[in-house]
């Protein structure tokens, strides 16, 4: 059996390029021909940041040329899903000895085919300028073809895999579809079987984008001044605008270090406390990770990081002044943070790349017969 995982952006290497990986790796282990159709990218480069060396010398690559936009920006999101669209149903009408589709990126690049089609989903219709922007009609007027299109491919889609049961909820309420929650696999083990010294250092991980919300981070650093505190985290090409303003708004005991989190673990393995500022999150692999390598968690009371963070794990804050206290209460009594960090770590397991791996491959037999 011939499974095809689509993933045109492979280059953004975030949490659903991991995605993406490890269910290559499931379709191998269920003994399936696995073939990842993609837009052109660096073999190496990917391997290496998600340390998965030899991963493409098993797996298929069905690629073609990168989108460049010519385009004005207005008209750049229409632009890049007819793009991918054609690009991807010119590929599999070359190569169309395939049984299965498993979408891993966008509903939006879902192809055209009679064969079955699995969708792994992050987030439902989600359109940044209206979540940003909250209920501007231009924007929704922008979107409404777009709306259109994702509902339509929709109906392609046999079977629905939600990242969350936040995730799930929303896609029941959004697409009137049912799906399966599978929590997406987190790098878990790269903490195991290691000490690390704890210093008074409270950090989060997160592409500087604004719906990170990293100036959430920055107030509560200047609630507490006596604290180091690290951002560890990538600007998108072309979208430093916002890391620009950050650095601007940034207290003196905030530090900014751009690279990858692969590269720096060190600095996550030595702080006390991790903060996730983002609202609504479909999941949160960096909590996941934060927790493996004996952080507390901290996170925003909303979306899917309720259901990494529960009772006795870690704190859920609705403002940055609770954060700021929760922090402080952690910093004070080494007891209760060495408590919930030994909690925190054994919570991962059940988030790991294996667990993710194991429920995928049972999910891919169903439909090799």
């Amino acid at each position: 059996m011939r499974t095809i995982v689509v993933h045109p952006r492979m280059s953004v290497q975030g949490g659903g390029e991991r995605v993406a990986l490890h269910s290559l790796k499931a379709a191998v282990r269920a003994g399936q021909t696995a073939c990842l159709v993609s837009e052109d990218f660096d073999v190496a480069e990917v391997e290496e940041f998600f340390a998965c060396e030899g991963l493409f010398s098993k797996v298929e690559r069905l690629t073609y040329p990168v989108f460049r936009p010519r385009l004005v920006r207005r008209l750049h999101l229409y632009h890049q899903l007819f793009y991918h669209h054609r690009q991807i149903n010119k590929l599999l009408s070359r190569h169309p000895d395939f049984q299965l589709v498993l979408s891993t990126q966008d509903i939006g690049y879902v192809p055209s085919t009679e064969r079955p089609i699995l969708q792994y989903c992050y987030f439902p219709d989600y359109f940044s300028h209206i979540e940003a922007e909250g209920s501007s009609p231009l924007w929704k007027l922008y979107y409404w073809p777009a709306r259109l299109y994702y509902h339509q491919r929709v109906k392609h889609v046999d079977k629905f895999l939600s990242t969350s049961e936040y995730t799930r909820h929303l896609v029941r309420k959004v697409w009137d579809r049912d799906s399966t929650t599978l929590y997406p696999p987190c790098p878990v083990d790269l903490y195991k079987s290691s000490a690390f010294v704890k210093d008074n250092v409270v950090v989060t991980v997160a592409r500087l984008v604004p719906e990170k919300r990293i100036e959430d981070f920055l107030e509560i650093a200047r609630n507490l001044p006596a604290l180091k505190f690290v951002v560890i985290g990538r600007t998108q090409s072309g979208k430093s605008g916002y890391y620009d303003t950050l650095q601007r708004a940034a207290p003196a005991n905030t530090f900014f270090i751009d690279a990858p989190l692969r590269k720096v673990r060190n600095v996550l393995a030595g702080a006390k406390v991790y903060v996730h500022c983002t609202r609504n999150e479909q999941f949160g692999i960096a909590i996941v990770e934060a927790m493996a390598a004996g952080c507390v968690p901290v996170v925003h009371d909303s979306g899917g990081p309720r259901e990494i963070v529960t009772q006795g794990v870690g704190y859920r804050w609705k403002n940055t002044f609770e954060a700021s206290q929760q922090i402080s209460k952690l910093m004070e009594d080494d007891e209760l943070r060495k408590s919930l960090s030994q909690s925190a770590a054994s919570r991962v397991e059940m988030f790991s790349s294996e667990a993710f791996e194991s429920s995928l491959v049972g999910t891919l037999k169903e439909y090799s017969n």
